[in-house]
């Protein structure tokens, strides 16, 4: 324990070093900082049953045994067509926690109680809801599911997380997770929604994403994103999360790949 303790200090001394003078110290602190996270939230539901896929490890109580083959169906069927969107396959299992309640998965993912998420990524771990909370008696499980449940979303967060070693805006993350689930199955983010006035700018994706309308910002990210994958491709995406996971910053990295300027390209995308 006390050698745990050691270990977490000095990696927030990295953190704090990092922000202050060197990205590039983030991301090469970042990894263990995620190691010992994940130990902690895994460490959390040790007494959940488990059933592994060749690339998943599911986690679950008795309640949502049904449930978990759709889950890691779900899940296999799509993890071929995300890694050769992202270039970058994960070298070990990915584990899915699926929580039948969801304060027990706001606090072991750290969000505040009373909050509301479908799925939540940190620290190499991914948790889900139990489709029993959220998807209607009577409807479609499987349909429902597949079309709009968490799995590609929260798997994608967990391949840029992994490439880019930690080193991204949240704006930047969530745009790709929904592109992902736009390639994957056709699920286009806020199709119906209108923005009042303007689309958010760059900075304000960029400095204040968390303070938006969440739904509109989302809406931004995927269209800015998205603008990125039609104009250069998938493969200038890859290409920058790499960047990134070398301790660039998101605007040199999108100059070295694109030959323009980040913030002009983001406020000229059509809202």
């Amino acid at each position: 324990m006390k050698k745990n303790k050691i270990i977490v200090a000095i990696v927030f001394i990295a953190f704090v070093l990092a922000l202050l003078f060197n990205e590039s110290i983030l991301t090469k602190a970042y990894p263990v900082y995620k190691v010992i996270g994940k130990d902690k939230i895994e460490e959390s539901v040790k007494n959940f049953k488990t059933k592994e896929s060749k690339h998943f490890i599911v986690r679950y109580q008795d309640s949502d045994s049904k449930y978990v083959s759709l889950i890691i169906d779900t899940a296999e069927k799509h993890y071929y067509g995300v890694i050769k969107d992202l270039g970058y396959a994960p070298k070990d299992k990915s584990v899915i926690i699926v929580y039948s309640n969801p304060d027990e998965m706001n606090k072991d993912f750290s969000l505040a109680k009373g909050e509301n998420a479908m799925g939540i990524y940190l620290n190499g771990v991914i948790s889900i809801e139990s489709p029993a909370l959220w998807i209607p008696s009577g409807q479609d499980v499987t349909k429902v599911f597949q079309y709009e449940g968490p799995v590609v979303h929260e798997f994608t967060h967990l391949v840029v997380d992994d490439i880019a070693k930690g080193n991204y805006p949240t704006w930047f993350t969530e745009g790709i997770a929904l592109l992902e689930e736009y390639r994957q199955d056709g699920y286009e983010w806020g199709k119906d929604l209108s923005y009042n006035g303007k689309p958010y700018t760059f900075d304000q994706l960029e400095n204040n994403f968390d303070s938006l309308d969440e739904m509109l910002a989302y809406k931004r990210a995927f269209q800015v994103t998205k603008a990125i994958s039609d104009k250069f491709g998938m493969e200038t995406i890859r290409e920058m999360l790499r960047d990134l996971g070398s301790g660039m910053s998101i605007e040199s990295s999108f100059y070295k790949e694109t030959g323009l300027k980040l913030d002009t390209f983001v406020n000229n995308v059509k809202g």
